[in-house]
C-alpha cells in the first residue's frame, strides 16, 4: 500500500509497514494547542493540519526526528504522520488544549 493511499483513506488510528498514523484532531478547535512528540529509536514525524474535510493536508512546521513539544495555532482537523520508523521504534504524539 502506497504512503499517498494510506494517507487519503485513513479515518482512525493506522499502523502499517512503513507508516505510523494517529488521528489526533476534534470537531472544534480550541484557542491554543500544545502538541508533545515522544521518539524512542529512529523515526520521522510530521504535524499536519487542514481547515475542512475536502481541504488538502498541510505541513504545519518541520519534520521532527527528536522528541519535542511544540504549539501550533488551532486547526480544524490535526495530524501526526510518522515514517521511517525503525525497527524496535515507536513514536506517540499528544495534543492538549485549552480555552
Amino acid at each position: 500500500m502506497s504512503v499517498s493511499h494510506l494517507l487519503k483513506a485513513v479515518s482512525k488510528d493506522v499502523q502499517g509497514a512503513e507508516v505510523a498514523l494517529k488521528v489526533i484532531g476534534s470537531r472544534e478547535p480550541p484557542p491554543r494547542m500544545v502538541v508533545q512528540i515522544a521518539i524512542a529509536g529512529t523515526a520521522s514525524v510530521q504535524i499536519q493540519g487542514r481547515i475542512a474535510r475536502d481541504a488538502p493536508w498541510q505541513n504545519l512546521g518541520p519534520t521532527h526526528t527528536d522528541c519535542s513539544l511544540l504549539h501550533v495555532k488551532p486547526v480544524q482537523f490535526l495530524r501526526a504522520v510518522a515514517s521511517g520508523v525503525a525497527a524496535g521504534s515507536s513514536v506517540t504524539v499528544w495534543a492538549a488544549w485549552a480555552w
